[in-house]
């Protein structure tokens, strides 16, 4: 009876935790990782990509040492391609259209936060570098 009502308790106050309300307007703004690329995701829905590692989008020989300098349009997604991440099942969808040589396509920008499940403020946003074992993340920050 005891176990019962701890367990109660414990399953009460996680679900609690990854209810955060994640608003579509917190995304909007300049988004930075630590090797100077950036995008700027803008209130109407537009977007612009400058020095992204292309080769982590599109893991392509040809893609190795290559930047994604582009605009696109963005969107907030539910059940985010992967799942559950972070306890988060939204993202950030960007199709871009890419100059030159490079092709059109589109990237899902999975959430990830501070906490015990990764879903508290302030977040960021990131895409698997490689394989998802290998837990390398290619992450995004807000500009303050």
């Amino acid at each position: 009876m005891v176990r019962s009502f701890f367990l109660m308790i414990i399953l009460i106050f996680f679900s609690g935790c990854g209810n955060q309300k994640i608003e579509e307007n917190y995304f909007i703004g300049k988004w930075k990782s630590n090797d100077g690329a950036s995008f700027i995701l803008k209130q109407d829905g537009t977007c612009i990509l400058k020095s992204l590692n292309y080769y982590v989008i599109s893991s392509f020989p040809r893609n190795e040492n290559q930047k994604l300098n582009c605009e696109g349009i963005w969107k907030m997604v539910t059940d985010a391609e992967s799942g559950l991440i972070d306890g988060i099942d939204k993202g950030i969808k960007i199709t871009y259209h890419a100059p030159g040589n490079q092709r059109d396509g589109s990237i899902t920008f999975y959430i990830s936060g501070e906490g015990a499940l990764g879903s508290k403020k302030p977040l960021s946003l990131f895409i698997w570098d490689g394989d998802p074992d290998e837990m390398k993340r290619y992450t995004f920050i807000k500009e303050q």
